[in-house]
C-alpha cells in the first residue's frame, strides 16, 4: 500500500473481501462500482463511514449498478 492508496473492506452476505484502491485528493472513495453480481452486473458499494475507522475503510453493497429499487 502506498500513500496513493487504501485497503478497502467490502463487507456483503457473502462475506468481506479486500481490494486497494486509490484516494481521491486524499480522501476515500465515496462509492465503488465492482464486478460481482451472479448475473455479471457491477455492483454498487457505498463507504460505511460509521464503520470506517482510522484507514479500515468498509464499503457495504447498494445493490446491482443502475437499478431502479424504488
Amino acid at each position: 500500500m502506498s500513500d496513493q492508496t487504501y485497503t478497502a473492506s467490502f463487507v456483503g452476505p457473502d462475506g468481506t473481501k479486500t481490494e486497494e484502491l486509490s484516494y481521491i485528493d486524499g480522501l476515500p472513495q465515496k462509492s465503488v462500482n465492482r464486478p460481482g453480481a451472479d448475473d455479471g452486473e457491477d455492483l454498487a458499494w457505498e463507504l460505511d463511514e460509521d464503520s470506517s475507522v482510522g484507514d479500515a475503510y468498509v464499503y457495504r453493497s447498494l445493490g446491482v449498478a443502475g437499478h431502479d429499487y424504488n
